[in-house]
């Protein structure tokens, strides 16, 4: 479904609206005309071209024989100037009846009209289940599109501009970071889109443990940080059945830039996993990019609950919301309540491992050494030579005068290669860097062996805590892989932000002469690597 479609609903009522007052006379010179000035169709649908021929600018309306606009008619343009190609879609008529419309292309009193003549279904059902009415609400984000003072009470920074908005449920509007992100569970507030004389809440909320608000107004549309939670207005009686959304354009990489963008049912704590949020039944997250046509992006929902917020999430990179079509139906009174929101996540005493089995004793285990200089051919810094995003590059580790074959490799949306072996420097041993989340460091494949076990010693890279995994494979389409991809024993482990720790997985039921990935889902480094292959028997 192409945005077009979708905004010509708002063009087609500011021209009908424009219909109904007195006529205007055009310009003394206008002239329009439109060729062929006929579309006829049987009850199917049917999709026509026509050609309009103007020397002004000019405005497109769809009416019945009372004047009253119709929809059943779609037209992919609802204003232009000049010569043009208006495309017309006619719906397949469900009754059994014929109907009429006509389609003007007018300035002022100069016009130019299409009649629109359909068929009666010959088999109409006799009986149609009527569908629910929906509460339909179109908002638009970007400052170029938007009603004005449809916003006015919304922060366009991100700093104190919060501390003017209205508080929901905790009096987080004031809370600006610091010592009270200990104190407050979320912060959130509430800010108001007027809508047809109508005003509707949306709340913007950090998550627990953020360190400062991330959401905010831009001229593009709503900016929605990563990590971040934008709640949809919860309307008395009525259930959020669908969200159809399009994606904004960011200043980085616009190109290649991809945000998974869900609807989840609570807000959440900054560091729960990906893989472990709860989402509305629908609304999974979609793996969202910017096409110059504004593909619409739709989520269909069940389960939903009346008077509720549900939180758009954007879980990898930020969202910018440009255009929202929220559906609403009638609440039937035995939908199940939300319920309440998860508590904060507190550790959960470690199970007793299983007891590690038995080594074999014919395996082999070899260490690499990243704290001595670079070893020919292996990237030395961020760079963008042989960048290859999705798939990696080849780099040979020499140890004992064998050759073992790396892959430095990054998600398939990154922009820059972030994998690379820093040398020591200032009495400080060098160090190999996965230096953005979503790195990969593909582990050598060995002819005859598997892989089963990866020891890691980490080094202090910044003040965050490296999580890293082992992985089956590269994520092609988005930067988070898969539930599937982390391999059995290779789930994510939180490494020591200072450094200093061995971390170990005990890896079981891997494929032999096959490459694995230390996926980093938060940056970190390594000094140390010890890697344990155990033969086909």
């Amino acid at each position: 479904m192409k945005c077009k479609y979708l905004f010509a609903a708002l063009a087609a009522v500011a021209a009908l609206a424009a219909c109904k007052q007195d006529p205007q006379p055009g310009p003394a010179d206008a002239d329009i005309k439109v060729s062929p000035n006929k579309l006829e169709a049987t009850w199917e649908q049917k999709v026509s071209e026509f050609s309009i021929t103007a020397n002004c600018s000019w405005t497109v309306s769809k009416t019945d024989t009372e004047g009253s606009a119709v929809d059943w008619v779609q037209c992919d343009k609802s204003q232009g100037s000049g010569n043009a190609t208006l495309g017309v879609r006619v719906l397949q008529n469900p009754t059994g009846e014929a109907r009429s419309a006509t389609v003007t292309i007018f300035n002022g009193d100069v016009k130019a009209f299409i009649a629109v003549s359909q068929q009666a279904n010959p088999d109409p059902d006799p009986d149609p289940d009527p569908k629910p009415k929906l509460l339909e609400l179109e908002f638009l984000f970007a400052s170029t599109q938007a009603p004005s003072g449809a916003m006015t009470d919304w922060p366009t920074t991100n700093d104190d501009s919060w501390a003017a908005l209205k508080n929901c449920d905790s009096g987080c509007a004031t809370d600006n970071g610091g010592e009270a992100v200990a104190t407050n569970s979320h912060r959130r507030a509430q800010v108001t889109y007027m809508l047809n004389g109508t005003g509707y809440d949306f709340t913007l909320a950090d998550p627990n443990g953020a360190e400062k608000h991330n959401i905010r107004l831009d001229t593009k549309g709503v900016y929605v940080g990563t990590l971040r939670f934008f709640g949809l207005p919860a309307i008395e009686g009525k259930k959020l059945v669908k969200v159809e959304m399009v994606q904004g354009a960011s200043n980085k990489n616009p190109e290649t830039f991809f945000r998974n963008v869900g609807i989840a049912k609570w807000v959440l704590h900054k560091d729960v996993p990906v893989d472990q949020r709860q989402y509305v039944d629908g609304g999974e997250p979609q793996n969202q990019a910017v096409t110059e046509e504004g593909t619409v992006y739709t989520y269909e929902l069940s389960g939903t609950a009346p008077n509720t917020v549900y939180w758009m999430d954007a879980s990898t990179n930020a969202s910018i919301i440009v255009f929202l079509k929220l559906s609403y139906a009638d609440a039937t009174g035995d939908e199940e309540p939300l319920g309440p929101e998860p508590a904060d996540p507190t550790p959960d005493p470690e199970p007793d491992p299983d007891p590690e089995p038995d080594p074999d004793p014919d395996a082999v285990t070899y260490t690499f050494d990243f704290t001595g200089e670079p070893q020919e051919g292996w990237p030395t810094a961020k760079q963008e030579s042989g960048h290859n995003p999705g798939v990696g590059t080849e780099h040979t580790y020499v140890l004992d005068g064998k050759s073992f074959k790396f892959v430095l490799a990054d998600c398939g949306t990154a922009g820059a290669g972030q994998v690379f072996w820093v040398a020591p420097a200032d009495e400080k041993p060098g160090y190999l860097a996965l230096n953005a989340q979503y790195r990969y460091l593909g582990l050598p494949a060995l002819s005859g062996y598997t892989l089963a076990k990866v020891e890691c010693h980490n080094v202090k890279l910044s003040t965050t805590a490296p999580k890293m995994g082992i992985t089956s494979s590269i994520s092609q389409t988005a930067a988070h892989p898969a539930n599937d991809a982390y391999v059995s024993g290779g789930a994510l482990q939180t490494w020591d932000a200072n450094g200093g720790g061995t971390y170990t997985y005990t890896l079981s039921g891997l494929s032999a002469n096959t490459m694995y990935y230390l996926y980093g889902y938060a940056k970190g480094a390594i000094d140390i690597l010890k890697l344990t292959y155990n033969p086909v028997k």
